[in-house]
């Protein structure tokens, strides 16, 4: 609805020829409702109706609790680019097909994807960050490194105009973004379901880096947690162990050894199914007999293996495809709404977890 007064007419103006003046660039902020009521000398109820006719007309947007911004000018859509930035891109992990699922929605919508990768470098993904919004790009993909690095500048990013997309990993204590990720928390409780439905009471949870690394390991790890409550089982003292990859730590060793008293483990990701199985293999203990084990994402290795591992497939490529539909919306509507998928997931079961 536009406002047609001439009061509201004269804020209007005011503001449109304060974006000129100023030479504000797309995302710059505008002054508050307060500065710019006693600027133009109007009433709150007024410079509202202003600001409502100009964003009618696209020159300028909203975000919830932290302002106006100016608009990006109208976009030629055939040409248009979205970033993603990956922390990584090993083809066994599948990354690629989430690269590959929001390549494919954007191809239909005659855009483009220019992909980046931070190699796990927190400092490497604020740089590349950093790099497209000086460089006018005001929506983005983002796999982020982990959830505890580069929070403020997130946050910083996002009161400035930019919208992140994030996949898999929520940033710790920002609720205010977009993100595209599998149901985590009911994966861990299908696997650790499964693994009590074998007969295993001592069960743990093994991983490749700290429990709060990624926002997906807690969540997953809460699933156990839900499925040991459900069936009345105490979990151990101890019910979390990692340890780098490849290498047998103190923990991964304490975890195998029979004084623990482990029976099963329920990996964070199929990764470290590998890895867990691998040393279990190498200390001389069969799997499932001796050590079943349950891992996470349904990657190839997991048939390669012996024997083959159970496992919770993650839709990757719905994944990447759900990401781009939001970013394309935000991109070409600039609509800056926040949304927040959860995917649904599937418990596979295979030789590494029934009991014989």
């Amino acid at each position: 609805m536009s406002y047609t007064g001439k009061k509201s007419a004269i804020a209007t103006e005011y503001i449109e020829n304060y974006i000129k003046t100023h030479a504000l660039k797309p995302g710059s902020r505008l002054p508050t409702e307060s500065e710019l009521s006693k600027q133009i000398g109007t009433s709150r109820v007024t410079l509202r109706r202003a600001l409502a006719n100009l964003q009618e007309r696209g020159l300028i947007y909203s975000i919830q609790g932290s302002g106006y911004f100016v608009s990006s000018p109208t976009l030629d859509l055939k040409d248009a680019t979205i970033p993603l930035v990956i922390s990584y891109n090993h083809e066994d992990s599948k990354i690629l097909n989430i690269v590959r699922g929001a390549q494919d929605y954007l191809g239909q919508k005659k855009c483009q994807l220019d992909v980046h990768i931070s190699k796990r470098d927190p400092q490497v993904e604020k740089e590349l960050l950093q790099n497209l919004y000086d460089s006018g790009h005001r929506c983005c993909i983002i796999f982020p490194v982990s959830s505890e690095d580069n929070v403020s500048f997130y946050f910083s990013l996002i009161q400035k105009g930019m919208h992140l997309v994030f996949l898999d990993r929520q940033p710790q204590n920002i609720s205010c973004c977009s993100l595209v990720k599998s149901d985590n928390m009911t994966g861990g409780y299908l696997a650790t379901k499964h693994l009590i439905e074998q007969g295993h009471q001592q069960i743990a949870v093994y991983g490749l880096e700290p429990l709060t690394h990624t926002s997906a390991s807690y969540e997953r790890y809460l699933g156990y947690m839900q499925a040991m409550a459900e069936s009345n089982l105490p979990v151990p003292e101890k019910s979390y162990y990692f340890s780098p990859y490849r290498k047998l730590s103190s923990d991964a060793r304490s975890l195998l050894s029979k004084e623990s008293g482990i029976t099963a483990v329920f990996a964070i990701n199929d990764h470290a199914a590998v890895d867990i199985a691998t040393h279990a293999y190498n200390l001389g203990l069969k799997i499932p007999n001796d050590f079943a084990v349950v891992g996470f994402d349904n990657l190839d290795i997991t048939t390669i293996f012996t024997p083959q591992l159970s496992t919770v497939e993650q839709p990757f490529t719905q994944i990447g495809r759900a990401a781009a539909q939001i970013a394309f919306r935000y991109f070409s509507e600039q609509n800056f709404g926040i949304t927040q998928q959860i995917l649904p997931i599937k418990l596979i079961v295979r030789e590494s977890s029934v009991s014989r």
